[in-house]
């Protein structure tokens, strides 16, 4: 029985633990709250003479319940959606609701 009540707090520990594999690692990631979290941050640092642009595209992924994850948040995937060739600064927003919805979009502005 106790070999049994390892097993399962094991187990446990191995899938509560899985999820911080996936934490946001971006130069600047604001605070996030269990119920409800949405933000816009950066992903560059350098802002010295950083112009925004005058075209925007965005690209997301979407996860549902932890378990199905889709889409392509890549800055390639966001510089064609705003039909941009030179991309001169880019940000995210993250949104989370209960743990059970979120959505990861990637920013980039240029020309």
């Amino acid at each position: 029985m106790r070999r049994l009540m390892v097993l399962v707090a094991v187990t446990f520990a191995c899938f509560t633990l899985v999820g911080c594999a996936g934490m946001i690692t971006a130069p600047v990631v604001p605070p996030v709250a269990m119920l409800y979290t949405g933000y816009q941050a950066p992903l560059d640092t350098d802002f010295d003479n950083t112009q925004m642009g005058s075209k925007k595209g965005e690209a997301s992924v979407i996860n549902v319940l932890g378990i199905v994850a889709v889409g392509d948040a890549s800055a390639e995937a966001a510089a064609e959606d705003g039909r941009i060739t030179n991309v001169m600064h880019a940000d995210y927003s993250f949104l989370n609701v209960l743990g059970v919805f979120s959505k990861y979009t990637t920013i980039v502005y240029g020309e």
